[in-house]
């Protein structure tokens, strides 16, 4: 099965979707993330290449292997892995086993049953990418009704919507922009810590997502217990990137105004607007086929040759059940 990302010698790779409606790319920002991994196009795909065939070796990776290969998720490991194939190989084996591990919130997903979470939030990725270290900003702005709002809804949500990117997106990093306007206490009791971990692990442990930054607007009162049981389930690194923004001045010292909606003071449409298109998207037929391609990129753990699953793997054994939050 040819790359979906590497058929191309030049500059461009041939399939990456510069015209995307809601995703907007420009070859220098493609450079500047491939640039990020220190490879040129040759042993970019090659590394990719190896890698694949690599997979299709390991008899608990096989059956995935002709729909990774749809994605640019071995490409985007390589990058990440500043183009070592042997730390890129544990990273795909790393993802896939999470995958597995995590179905609650990576499988079996359909539009259909986030009725409900989209009638307590709106969750949108912007269309352009930040200027400078180019990541792609996600938006999750309260809505005032959220009797129906749970954590592990908002998380599978967001993992149907981020991995959705792995076909038509082009980055490693994100940041992420709470608007808590609508919040009131009601919702510290909503935020199991255990959810939010095995949401970070799949991020981060999983996917490897560089994460640049956690924007929190419009704070209530209760702000300094929210961001308390939001550290509970992250890593340390991952929780010193919360900034608390007393003002829209601030927060566009961070994320530029340039990029954002107009509900916060940019030129972009409204997250409103964008949700509405996000929701029509990933309720397209295309779009279904290609989330319903991602429940077959996941180990067969029936099929692992090794002895044990060792804790190499999410930095634990293969279940959560016993899992401690500090």
């Amino acid at each position: 099965m040819p790359l979906r990302l590497l058929a191309s010698p030049d500059l461009k790779m041939c399939d990456v979707k510069y015209d995307h409606p809601l995703l907007q790319l420009t070859e220098k920002q493609v450079r500047a993330v491939r640039d990020y991994g220190g490879l040129d196009l040759d042993r970019l795909k090659e590394g990719v290449q190896t890698v694949l065939d690599w997979c299709s070796k390991e008899e608990h990776l096989q059956a995935a292997v002709p729909y990774l290969a749809k994605t640019i998720m071995v490409e985007r490991m390589l990058l990440l892995s500043k183009g070592s194939v042997e730390i890129c190989k544990k990273r795909i084996d790393h993802v896939l086993t999470a995958r597995g591990l995590i179905p609650e919130l990576a499988l079996n997903r359909k539009p259909e049953e986030f009725k409900e979470i989209l009638n307590c939030v709106n969750y949108v990725a912007l269309p352009k990418v930040h200027p400078v270290d180019n990541s792609r900003v996600l938006i999750c702005k309260f809505k005032e009704d959220l009797e129906n709002f749970t954590l592990l809804r908002y998380f599978r949500y967001a993992f149907y919507l981020g991995e959705y990117r792995l076909y038509d997106d082009y980055g490693i990093a994100e940041r992420y922009v709470v608007d808590m306007k609508n919040l009131n206490l009601g919702i510290l009791a909503k935020i199991n810590p255990v959810v939010l971990k095995k949401a970070e692990i799949l991020s981060t442990e999983g996917y490897g997502t560089k994460i640049k930054g956690i924007h929190l607007l419009n704070a209530p009162s209760f702000v300094d217990k929210f961001v308390f049981l939001l550290k509970q389930g992250m890593k340390q690194k991952v929780a010193e990137r919360i900034h608390v923004h007393s003002t829209y001045e601030d927060f566009h010292e961070h994320v530029p105004k340039e990029i954002l909606p107009k509900d916060y003071g940019g030129d972009a449409p409204s997250v409103e607007k964008l949700d509405a298109a996000w929701t029509d998207l990933l309720r397209s037929e295309e779009a279904q086929r290609m989330i319903k391609d991602l429940d077959k990129i996941v180990s067969d753990e029936s099929r692992r040759t090794s002895s044990k699953f060792n804790e190499e793997y999410l930095g634990m054994p293969g279940s959560f059940r016993k899992l401690d939050v500090d």
